[in-house]
């Protein structure tokens, strides 16, 4: 297999690696992790090519990186929740892509269909030895159409949007209850807080509804449509007035985190940085810092959510590849 020389250039130093346009950028960062030249965060990099910020999961020929080409590694933003382990992470990547691979390819072998001499319509399986289907008698027999579907299911892994692949929003719909704490704690004690999450086929978006109850029964409702605009990116766009006049990025962090973070469209600064962290398929965490437009320091909110499993959510039905 053919190999090609990327190089990762930071502000001291230049890591030039020899690989192959099949490694993920996962991959590339933990060589250059493990190559000791890293000066910026010690578990978590930010790599560019041509000034456009690399998904883990992509492949260097999917992005376009080819022999010779500089990729460019940045000072993160923020902090990661917990360290990134890339070796694991671009080795999982893989595992899911060969995976997915041997799927695809059984499918399409297992859905060829032929007519035999006596009219009779037969299925051509993985071996193409002829399977009869018996009672079926039109030579010009097909299969029923599909419906379209906005999106495709992958080893209920991955989900793919418009062309872009998503691992942990997909797998977070449905709905979640927790209790909410807010530091500096409030005089009316902690919230309750509740949000639902389903995806919009019709219109290739998540919808989202977010409320908050106090203790004295006070509730509050924010809305939210989540668009998908690159691997494992998102926007954001809220009827939240706190929000009002910012920019809201959602971007996935390997396979159990979101960070999602709100910018000042006047100033240019974090007015709210919210981490989503999957413990399990029933349990997560959400922080939420939030800052005035100055930068500032306001207040942090924690919830501790469970997923609600009824019929009323949609909580308990398991996924279906659509092709």
């Amino acid at each position: 297999m053919a190999t090609i020389k990327v190089t990762v250039k930071n502000d001291r130093h230049a890591f030039t690696l020899e690989t192959t346009p099949h490694e993920s950028v996962a991959g590339v960062k933990a060589a250059y992790q493990e190559s000791g030249k890293n000066v910026w965060h010690p578990n978590y990099i930010v790599l560019l090519h041509k000034g456009k910020e690399l998904a883990d999961e992509k492949t260097l020929a999917e992005l376009g990186i080819t022999d010779g080409d500089m990729l460019v590694h940045i000072e993160p933003t923020h902090e990661p929740f917990r360290p990134v382990n890339y070796k694991a992470l671009a080795q999982s990547f893989s595992n899911r892509r060969k995976h997915e691979e041997a799927n695809l390819k059984m499918m399409k072998e297992d859905n060829i269909w032929a007519a035999g001499e006596d009219g009779t319509v037969h299925r051509l399986g993985i071996e193409k030895s002829l399977i009869s289907t018996n009672g079926v008698k039109s030579p010009h027999f097909a299969p029923p159409p599909k419906k379209t579907s906005a999106r495709s299911f992958f080893s209920q892994l991955s989900v793919r949007v418009n062309a872009c692949t998503y691992h942990v929003l997909p797998a977070l719909e449905g709905r979640w209850n927790g209790e909410l704490a807010t530091v500096p704690p409030k005089e009316d004690g902690n919230q309750v807080c509740s949000m639902d999450l389903a995806f919009r086929d019709d219109e290739g978006v998540w919808s989202q509804r977010q409320s908050r109850t106090t203790i004295s029964g006070l509730t509050s409702t924010q809305h939210f449509w989540i668009k998908p605009v690159a691997d494992g990116i998102l926007k954001i766009e809220t009827d939240d007035p706190t929000l009002r006049n910012s920019d809201i990025t959602m971007q996935e962090l390997g396979l159990n985190v979101i960070i999602i973070t709100a910018t000042s469209k006047r100033t240019g600064q974090p007015i709210m940085v919210e981490t989503m962290t999957v413990i399990d398929t029933s349990r997560r965490i959400r922080t939420i810092q939030r800052f005035d437009e100055s930068g500032a320091f306001r207040s942090v909110y924690v919830m501790n959510e469970r997923r609600v499993m009824d019929s009323v959510s949609g909580a308990m039905e398991k996924y279906e590849n659509v092709f």
